[in-house]
């Protein structure tokens, strides 16, 4: 199989696309309840395990869904790599863009803050949308990116790849917050 996506491509994502809504999560409010919360133990690593689990399940979906993107891209213009290349940027930066919202709390859904309760996140995906959606469609950038301009039928057949890490990692605080209800339920002296 190709490579799904041009170094150049890669470079774009990490530097403008992922850069401006990780600098508007350093800017989000603390979750409501982090008083309420047990302090953290200070033998505990950075990374805990929810962390960890996080990380280990949001990453396979979005790389499962962004490779069903590049093969079945490559499967709708054979012979055309650049198409496929594309989608898969295309389908990885809007994925991210998603997820960023989603990444505003570790434990509470996005629903529950509110999805556009942090403007400089809102702003900051603008923004980075619109850098994509540049090197896709202004001419003179899709040189330099080897992109090619995408239909409505791609955005299409995209829609439903964008929201699949995002919907995994809002699955998972769902189970962070029945795991840790249950756990109250059960009481300390049930040794969990």
């Amino acid at each position: 199989m190709p490579i799904p996506l041009r170094p150049v491509q890669l470079l774009w994502l990490n530097l403008v696309s992922d850069g401006a809504p990780a600098l508007a999560l350093g800017l989000e409010k603390g979750d409501s309840d982090i008083m309420r919360k047990p302090a953290r133990s200070s033998t505990e690593p950075v990374i805990n395990r929810d962390m960890a689990l996080g990380i280990g399940i949001v990453a396979t979906v979005d790389a499962i869904a962004i490779l069903a993107a590049f093969h079945f891209a490559l499967q709708r213009y054979p012979g055309h790599l650049e198409a496929a290349q594309t989608i898969a940027f295309v389908a990885l930066c809007t994925s991210e863009l998603i997820r960023a919202f989603t990444a505003r709390s570790e434990y509470h859904s996005i629903f529950s803050i509110g999805a556009f309760s942090n403007r400089w996140m809102v702003a900051a995906v603008a923004v980075s949308s619109a850098l994509v959606l540049a090197v896709v469609y202004v001419p003179s950038l899709r040189p330099f990116f080897d992109t090619v301009p995408l239909t409505a039928g791609d955005w299409l057949f995209m829609l439903p790849l964008f929201f699949a890490s995002p919907a995994a990692a809002e699955l998972l605080k769902l189970w962070f917050r029945r795991r840790t209800d249950r756990m109250a339920v059960a009481g300390p002296s049930s040794g969990a």
